[in-house]
């Protein structure tokens, strides 16, 4: 199969748990199967913007060639006057901040020199040039789910304190599920990261029938369990500070949470890392509060602590560092929107707790039964290699497109 795949930001170098995804699917379609006699084409075009440029240097040059990889920058940065401008308007500004005209060219470009079997969009975000694709090419369209968008705006809108932006966010979720509701009737199948996010769509679709694979994140898996030694009473967290539900879900295990969990363990430290965190700034301190900043390796950063944080308190999709943290045989103490989509089960594979007090009293108990939460670990590695596995999604996916094109 021949297949181009549209992505909203460049996939490498992956910096965030979208970036993860969209790099992890590429690598399910270039993935060869023994029993089939060929490797599929696949090329990438990707949006580059200020916040996720296009960093060619940063590229593995094996990547590059199989790909073919291009990109086309687009502002997309929110201002003032265009987000008031959308107040008195109908159209999508979260989807439409990601259209251009020279994007548009490009792709056309690309479309009259190929043929291609597949045209994988990667999200909601690059569903304004599914128009131009149908003018240009007969391929089927899919889009890859990454969240139900609407659904997360929702959510968003309902914990914002602010009143003129959760006001303005009322306004951007309704023209969203609009957009949303046309761009799911528009392709030729969908593929959700989540069996939730699937019931979800079909909600949405309202009775129109779409071919539909649900396909969680995957990767390549080690059964390999890391049994260094860690220091005793360690908690972490480890994410994209940018993406605003990190932001929120930190501060609230920091302010809620965190002293809850000293003054029954007054030795316990917290560690925070990840994109968007610097370790000057002062919002990230606080009582036993390390701020490690963008650390260059996670899985080296992981392996360090006792007890992974996962404080999501609104959001949507799967949480791609679950999946590596489950992988790396953590013991997790996660809300029920972090642990979405995973069907996993607490006290099984990691405890989910919601209310501070609940998520304080897991990591305390995880810290003073490490026996536990080993074997906690032990069932959430297990579980990773289960589900999660990117051998085992190649072939689902591969088959899905199969029958698509038959």
């Amino acid at each position: 199969m021949r297949i181009l795949q549209i992505v909203p930001k460049p996939p490498l170098p992956s910096v965030d748990g979208g970036t993860l995804a969209m790099h992890s699917i590429t690598e399910a379609l270039l993935k060869q199967h023994t029993e089939s006699p060929s490797q599929n084409e696949v090329m990438v075009l990707a949006i580059s913007t200020k916040k996720h440029p296009f960093l060619t240097a940063q590229m593995p040059a094996a990547y590059k060639l199989k790909t073919k990889i291009e990109a086309v920058f687009i502002n997309t940065n929110v201002t003032f006057f265009s987000a008031l401008f959308n107040l008195f308007s109908s159209s999508c500004y979260n989807v439409n901040r990601f259209y251009s005209l020279n994007f548009e060219r490009k792709l056309i470009t690309i479309l009259q020199k190929n043929t291609f079997d597949i045209i994988q969009l990667e999200s909601l975000y690059t569903a304004s040039y599914i128009d131009v694709i149908r003018k240009n090419s007969k391929a089927k369209i899919i889009l890859r789910a990454h969240n139900v968008e609407s659904e997360l705006w929702k959510r968003r809108t309902l914990i914002e304190k602010n009143s003129f932006k959760r006001s303005w966010f009322k306004h951007l979720t309704k023209n969203l599920s609009t957009c949303e509701v046309s761009s799911l009737k528009k392709v030729d199948a969908i593929i959700p990261i989540t069996q939730q996010d699937a019931e979800s769509i079909s909600m949405l679709l309202d009775g129109t029938k779409k071919p539909m694979l649900v396909l969680p994140f995957a990767m390549e898996l080690s059964s390999t369990i890391s049994y260094l030694k860690k220091e005793k009473g360690t908690v972490f967290h480890i994410g994209a500070m940018d993406w605003i539900e990190n932001s929120e879900g930190v501060k609230w295990l920091m302010h809620k949470v965190w002293p809850l969990v000293i003054s029954k363990i007054p030795y316990a430290t917290l560690h925070l890392a990840g994109r968007g965190l610097t370790q000057g700034d002062e919002t990230y301190y606080g009582e036993n509060i390390f701020n490690h900043g963008e650390v260059e390796s996670a899985e080296q950063f992981m392996n360090k602590f006792e007890v992974m944080a996962i404080p999501l308190l609104s959001g949507g999709g799967m949480r791609v560092k679950l999946v590596e943290g489950m992988a790396l045989g953590k013991a997790i103490v996660s809300t029920s929107i972090g642990a979405e989509g995973t069907a996993t089960e607490n006290g099984k594979e990691l405890l989910i707790e919601n209310e501070a007090l609940d998520f304080a009293n897991a990591i305390c108990n995880l810290i003073h039964n490490p026996i536990f939460a080993e074997e906690l670990g032990k069932r959430a590695n297990k579980f990773a290699l289960e589900h999660f596995n990117l051998s085992e999604s190649s072939k689902k996916l591969n088959e899905f497109y199969t029958s698509l094109i038959q």
